[in-house]
């Protein structure tokens, strides 16, 4: 059934582009905002319990509706999560957040491009002051995104079904709340690394797969990247590896080379065909249901 969801709620993303707006965090912030704010004076409200209440009970009651679902029909529980699984993608479309940066740049706007750029994620992070450094760091975004906006919950709903996803769903979003202070911050930092790690590692597998699989394990220092590196840090430097070698630079130093991103985006498409080929087979050997 799971593999039945994934391709279910892959075909809505890829076949109905409008499904991105219809994912509204809004109830989500003012949720939020009104408990983080009423809890304020409790000693634990700034930590790791705050921020896995505050997310936890928005979990609780996915199960609830799931549970209440099940106990009537299967068939209710079954449509339920795909419609939370479809939700908890995104919750933008990545190809659509990159391709106005790619016009952007081919038409030399760099003032555009990089206001694009800065929707493809925390916007401080796209600082860049040429527009060969600007192309690398949509590149890069482009390799840390896929995990954030699709294998990351994919991976969560495999495990936990629709509860996953909401929890690494809520764990991505909550972490740029503007309102909190920096222990919360920080705490809900450090619950999006918890959970990014074990997908963001699936990821580079895939990445490996799907493009250059020697040039990717050579960008490691050493086997311990595998384990020790930070999530996006180590996307970035496999995802690089895996397409090294599919783009060369230009001859021209005036014109603009896009070629590292739109191969960065064409890896990323690759390696999600890899992710449910394996998805597949696990689920053919009965190794996953």
């Amino acid at each position: 059934m799971n593999l039945i969801s994934i391709l279910l709620a892959l075909a809505v993303e890829f076949f109905y582009k409008p499904v991105s707006d219809l994912r509204r965090f809004d109830w989500f912030d003012r949720y939020h905002e009104t408990l983080y704010h009423k809890l304020e004076g409790q000693p634990l409200r700034d930590g790791p319990v705050g921020v896995i209440l505050l997310i936890g009970l928005v979990a609780l009651a996915v199960w609830i509706v799931l549970a209440a679902l099940g106990a009537l029909t299967g068939l209710l529980a079954f449509l339920f999560g795909l419609v939370v699984l479809i939700f908890t993608l995104g919750p933008r479309d990545l190809d659509a957040d990159v391709q106005p940066v790619l016009d952007a740049l081919e038409r030399d706007d760099p003032e555009a491009a990089m206001l694009c750029a800065r929707q493809l994620g925390d916007e401080t992070e796209i600082t860049a002051e040429s527009t060969a450094e600007l192309v690398q760091q949509v590149r890069d975004r482009i390799l840390v995104e896929a995990n954030t906006r699709m294998f990351g919950v994919l991976f969560w709903f495999l495990i936990l079904g629709p509860i996953g996803a909401v929890l690494f769903r809520l764990s991505c979003h909550v972490r740029q709340q503007a309102s909190v202070t920096d222990e919360y911050r920080n705490a809900s930092r450090d619950l999006y690394q918890i959970l990014a790690w074990i997908p963001a590692r699936l990821t580079v597998l895939c990445y490996a797969l799907a493009g250059n699989f020697v040039d990717t394990l050579s960008r490691w220092q050493s086997p311990k990247d595998l384990w020790e590196q930070d999530s996006d840090t180590f996307l970035i430097v496999s995802g690089n590896g895996a397409i090294q070698g599919e783009y060369t630079g230009s001859d021209d130093e005036a014109a603009i080379n896009i070629a590292p991103a739109q191969h960065a985006l064409a890896l990323v498409k690759r390696a999600l065909v890899v992710w449910v080929v394996l998805l597949a087979l696990l689920t053919l050997m009965g190794l996953i249901f």
